[in-house]
């Protein structure tokens, strides 16, 4: 019964509390990246298979470079959106460069 009782609230708090998400499209770029680095990786460690004498005794290297390209798509990914972690757009329209924490209260 406590179980449920957890469960059932965990599904409310997910669910019935709306909340405007800005990172979807940031997330989305990173999980891309990191998704074609491991493609491009997986496709480098089968290419390695070619320069083989017993191709069927190396076939680690296809996940090796999958997992090396997907290593490398993620800190692309992450450089990618980084100028969102350190820029802001000021309240007349300027982007402004952001160093340590900076909080905003308009007055009306």
């Amino acid at each position: 019964m406590k179980k449920i009782i957890i469960t059932l609230s965990l599904l409310v708090l997910l669910f019935a509390l709306p909340a405007r998400s800005h990172a979807g499209s940031s997330l989305e770029i990173v999980l891309w990246d990191s998704l074609m680095g491991a493609g491009i990786g997986a496709l480098a460690g089968a290419a390695t298979l070619a320069f083989m004498e017993h191709p069927n005794d190396h076939l680690e290297r296809i996940a090796q470079g999958a997992s090396v390209g997907l290593i490398c798509g993620l800190g692309f990914g992450i450089y990618e959106i980084s100028p969102m972690f350190y820029t802001t757009t000021s309240p007349s329209g300027k982007k402004e460069r952001v160093y340590g924490l900076r909080v905003n209260i308009p007055l009306q």
